[in-house]
């Protein structure tokens, strides 16, 4: 029996990713190159532009490096030197420096 004879005798489940958002779409990119059937379903009618900043880790880093993207998404970042962290009544916290965290 061919792989295709078993595909047509048992096809894959498509997955249901709810949200077309930055990790709904990677996760939609990722299963296309691996070829399992997904559905992206998105609750918005349209794109905005939010205008917010965003920050990405060294664990999400190798997401976008499998998909070839990094050096792209590295070309259009900023490096992050200093950050101040603030509780919900605008007190800070602590800072994250280069060499590590500081308590405020």
């Amino acid at each position: 029996m061919s792989s295709t004879d078993r595909e047509h005798r048992h096809p894959l489940p498509a997955i249901m990713i709810a949200g077309g958002g930055l990790g709904g779409l990677m996760l939609g990119i990722l299963f296309e190159r691996i070829r399992i059937p997904y559905h992206i379903y998105e609750r918005s009618t349209e794109t905005r532009q939010l205008g917010a900043a965003m920050t990405m880790g060294a664990n999400v880093l190798v997401i976008f490096e499998q998909l070839g993207l990094l050096e792209e998404i590295e070309k259009m970042s900023l490096p992050l030197y200093n950050l101040d962290l603030y509780n919900a009544n605008m007190e800070k916290t602590g800072s994250v420096h280069r060499g590590g965290m500081k308590e405020a």
